[in-house]
């Protein structure tokens, strides 16, 4: 027969073994989930990365330019408002000079004199000229003629006295003044027939070049009261109105060449040597929240800016998008390019205290830790080149608290390529 004692014997008893059996299961629980930790992987594979460089910038008109006075006086023409379109060519701005335009008229004419007498001594020498010099000549020889005759005669009456000596004075000075005529008609007559000399024409020449001169000098002090558009492009800011006094150097109107709208950025001093011209590229402006735009570096400047150290660069965007200036932008561009490289997710990378990247890597249901170098980077793709090889199965989820050595439990429903990964994404853009 039991007692009581024996009762209670049996029941602390019984407590103690129920309280061990439930100590050695709560063991074996908790070794099992400390041994293995339940991660997600992906495999490291080769593939071609391509760089790229993340950038901001805005939008800048290559070809614009602001027209400034060099002359003084009152605006005549300005119709322009900001935003007008303008060809090249087109009269944008009038100064009122009438002072200038008189210089012209003036220059202009004493041209023509010259003009006119050089073709005079060019000219052909007409007949009737001709024809009236001979009969100069004709009628100053008839006149010699008989002045020689009448100085013989004379000469004879007074060598036989019958004339006073002073007689034959006068008649020798009769026959000099016809003889002297006689002559002068001669060379007229010979000048007529040979023309203008050589140097006659060149002075008249010179006369003509030099009046061409003053007209053009009068013709450019007029043109530079009227301003004309330099290019075809659009008003961006009228400074002056009809009415409007100018002097030298005022700024009068500015436009700018919608066409060569760029997109102006900067890239920091380590990539500048990875940059090559008609790179693709790809901008996103604020003024279209939801697109992005297909571009290419269309130049690339030959300095670093001292102030930033940056290497500028122009993206020709080639999708039709209206842009206006000072638009602002972001830029990705294309840089080095790595074929048949390793890649891993970036998620898979841990850094460590001391700096050191170190990634997770299966085998035999373990996960080894591995230092790794890494390379190039696109998007949460990274180049590995040293420390993992292609197959690798590299832990990308639960590796934060993960031990060197530790057991992992695998989850291949969650395991995805990163390749597929890159396609997935590149389609939702």
């Amino acid at each position: 027969m039991l007692t009581r004692r024996h009762v209670w014997a049996v029941g602390i008893c019984a407590a103690l073994v129920m309280n061990l059996i439930g100590c050695s299961y709560d063991e074996k629980t908790s070794s099992a989930s400390k041994k293995a930790s339940r991660v997600e992987f992906a495999f490291a594979e080769k593939t071609r990365l391509v760089e790229i460089l993340q950038t901001t910038g805005d939008v800048v008109a290559v070809n614009h330019v602001t027209l400034e006075s060099t002359v003084e006086g009152p605006i005549s023409f300005c119709p322009w408002r900001e935003g007008d379109r303008v060809n090249l060519g087109q009269k944008l701005i009038e100064i009122d000079r009438p002072l200038y335009r008189q210089d012209v008229e003036a220059a202009k004419a004493a041209l023509a004199v010259a003009q006119a007498k050089l073709a005079d001594l060019k000219a052909c020498v007409r007949p009737e000229e001709i024809k009236q010099a001979k009969e100069s000549v004709r009628h100053f020889q008839e006149c010699t003629d008989f002045a020689k005759a009448d100085l013989d005669r004379i000469q004879s009456l007074v060598e036989s006295g019958a004339l006073p000596a002073e007689t034959v004075e006068k008649a020798h000075v009769s026959y000099v003044e016809c003889h002297s005529q006689l002559e002068a008609a001669k060379e007229q007559l010979a000048m007529l027939e040979e023309g203008a000399t050589k140097t006659e024409i060149k002075v008249a020449e010179a006369a003509v070049e030099e009046a061409s001169a003053r007209v053009s000098v009068a013709q450019a002090k007029l043109d530079e009261c009227l301003l004309t558009a330099p290019f075809a492009g659009i008003i961006t800011e009228v400074l002056v109105r009809p009415g409007d006094m100018a002097a030298p150097r005022d700024k009068l109107l500015k436009m700018m060449d919608p066409s060569s709208l760029v997109v102006r950025a900067g890239l920091p001093e380590n990539c500048v040597a990875d940059i090559r011209l008609d790179a693709t590229a790809a901008v996103r402006l604020d003024a279209f929240p939801e697109k992005t735009f297909n571009a290419k570096i269309d130049r690339i400047y030959p300095r670093l800016e001292w102030d930033s150290r940056t290497r500028i660069i122009e993206v020709k965007i080639t999708d039709p998008v209206e842009l206006i200036p000072h638009l602002f932008a972001r830029v990705s561009v294309q840089g080095r390019v790595a074929e048949d490289v390793v890649v891993i997710p970036d998620e898979a990378i841990v850094t460590t205290p001391r700096g050191h990247k170190i990634v997770f890597v299966i085998k035999d249901g373990k996960a080894n830790q591995r230092q790794v170098t890494i390379g190039l980077e696109q998007g949460n793709r990274v180049q590995i080149t040293e420390g993992v090889q292609p197959g690798d199965r590299v832990v990308t989820a639960g590796n934060l608290n993960l031990k060197n050595g530790a057991s992992v439990q695998t989850s291949e429903s969650r395991h995805v390529s990163i390749i597929q990964k890159a396609a997935q994404g590149s389609k939702k853009q």
